[in-house]
């Protein structure tokens, strides 16, 4: 085996990686593109993906592999493959004897977008730490997430956590031939990535593939994080020229012929203006599948999953960014006038209450959301800051907070320590710059990971810089929770305390510019207002 080329013998078949040297000066074993299933194309386009087959002959796995199938917001255009089921792999050491802990990340992107590529996700932080980094590329969109009723056509959908799962499987089936110990496996995402994580930890498909996970920014609590069953399937294909008869069978008949680049054109553009309004954020995405398969990942409600989750027995990290609904400044720039259509707040009152929008109750709900966060001022695109910090709860640290007490409420002996990003650079903060407004201030969604993977945007922060501190700051606290048994005391910090025995307020560890401290959760009473709509049994 070269040095620079070393080979390394999966299950599947032999893959030729490449040493590298990451921008903070670290060598390490890079191999990219390995397939961890068979291409979901022809006829296994939508359907369940299957393992690869078994090869003989070396694989090149020196060069990444392409994103599913999407519309790039940075290059303004439809890119990907349908061949798209590949894993990455990088790590320092490839002996087998010492076996490293691993870190398992999944991806986010609204299940619409994203990939596991190096300009977003490089290695070259976590592999500072002393750990296998593993991650991969799952199919998104209709592509992935398609769902008809009709046990016939066998698509109840989740194609997309599907192949998650079967990643899952790859990763403690071959990671030990990287220098990976597959019992001691950390798996972690953010936003639909976070989402992703939550739903492996509560779906029984997933169970033990694990030891424990970090929870980042989106879980299966948010109001986004299941879609509706409104027929957006159906809807597709009428959009791509179905003319409604024939039942499922026909509209998958034509899904089946259209082009790729077709649908990824019409997915988008399915959803009516009162479901934008009822803030349903995107068409395809998980659903809570229509019959059980011997393969369900989401047999009924995610609250109800919550309840019963396996992984209440093994330790976790939650948590998310102090300003997280700058991820909404884009949306009311385009659209202004959506400030200006709030009325009485009734419609952001959560969907799941089921109530309807012009009863007394949620009309009471919509004014008691609008007297919080706008007190006796009316909101308008200048007078944004409380629709956005609005957004911040609803869209993500309400279903957080809900699993953070639902964890508590179990009863169980596994540990949940939170954690709240609020780092606010002028540099690095590069979702806020590129994706919202650089002008602004605050701590955006998705701000956090230029402080954990290397990206694009920009170089290794300078060693005497605050970023460069966050950064060191946020590899050793989550590799040290991956590697110190659930622990992320003792490299960083010792004060990070996980939460008590008793549904009530709680602490987390505030990641800021002037360093780390443990303190009240900021945003409790923010919380309080939201629970106070459900009824207990309703809220976790």
């Amino acid at each position: 085996m070269s040095a620079e080329s070393p080979v390394v013998c999966t299950k599947y078949g032999p893959v030729k990686g490449i040493r590298k040297t990451a921008a903070t000066g670290v060598e390490y074993f890079s191999f990219q593109r390995i397939p961890y299933a068979k291409p979901p194309v022809g006829d296994l386009r939508f359907k369940d993906a299957v393992p690869p087959a078994a090869w003989t002959e070396e694989l090149d796995c020196t060069v990444q592999g392409p994103a599913g199938y999407q519309f790039s917001k940075l290059q303004n255009k439809i890119i990907g493959n349908e061949d798209c089921l590949h894993m990455n792999v990088f790590t320092k050491s490839l002996d087998k004897g010492e076996r490293l802990p691993v870190m398992l990340y999944i991806h986010g992107g609204a299940f619409n977008r994203g990939s596991s590529g190096v300009e977003m996700y490089g290695p070259d932080y976590l592999i500072q730490a002393d750990v296998v980094f593993v991650s991969f590329n799952y199919r998104i969109g209709a592509l992935g997430f398609i769902s008809f009723e009709s046990p016939e056509v066998d698509l109840p959908g989740n194609a997309g956590l599907k192949d998650q799962n079967l990643a899952l499987r790859w990763v403690v089936e071959n990671i030990e031939a990287f220098g990976g110990d597959p019992n001691n496996i950390t798996l972690f995402g953010e936003s639909a990535g976070g989402c992703s994580v939550h739903y492996h930890m509560i779906s029984d498909q997933s169970k033990g593939l694990f030891q424990r996970a970090i929870v980042m920014s989106g879980c299966s609590l948010n109001n986004w994080s299941t879609i509706p069953r409104r027929q957006f399937s159906q809807r597709l294909a009428k959009a791509l020229g179905w003319n409604g008869q024939g039942g499922d069978k026909a509209a998958l008949e034509v899904l089946m012929k259209a082009t790729p680049e077709d649908i990824v054109e019409k997915q988008g553009a399915l959803r009516t203006e009162n479901e934008k309004e009822n803030h349903i954020m995107f068409e395809f995405g998980p659903v809570v599948e229509p019959y059980i398969k011997d393969n369900c990942i989401i047999p009924e409600d995610p609250l109800k999953m919550c309840r019963k989750a396996w992984s209440h027995d093994i330790d976790i990290l939650i948590g998310g960014n102090s300003e997280e609904g700058l991820f909404s400044l884009s949306e009311i720039k385009d659209n202004p006038s959506i400030m200006e259509n709030l009325k009485d707040f009734e419609y952001l009152v959560p969907l799941e209450l089921d109530l309807v929008r012009t009863s007394h109750r949620c009309k009471e709900f919509g004014n008691r959301l609008k007297k919080h966060y706008y007190g006796d001022t009316e909101p308008s695109f200048e007078n944004r800051d409380g629709y956005l910090t609005l957004m911040t709860d609803k869209l993500f640290w309400h279903g957080l907070h809900r699993t953070i007490y639902g964890r508590i409420n179990s009863k169980k002996l596994a540990k949940t320590y939170v954690y709240r990003f609020s780092v606010d650079s002028d540099t690095y903060n590069h979702y806020r710059i590129y994706f919202c407004d650089k002008n602004v201030r605050g701590t955006a969604h998705a701000d956090d990971l230029s402080y954990i993977f290397k990206n694009v945007f920009s170089d290794v922060p300078p060693p005497n810089s605050f970023e460069y501190r966050v950064m060191t700051e946020m590899i050793g606290l989550f590799s040290q929770f991956a590697a110190n048994n659930g622990n992320p005391n003792g490299k960083v910090t010792d004060i990070w305390e996980p939460v008590g025995e008793e549904i009530g307020p709680y602490k987390c560890l505030n990641i800021t510019n002037d360093g780390l401290e443990f303190t009240d959760f900021p945003e409790q009473k923010r919380m309080e207002l939201w629970d106070s709509m459900y009824e207990k049994e309703q809220l976790y």
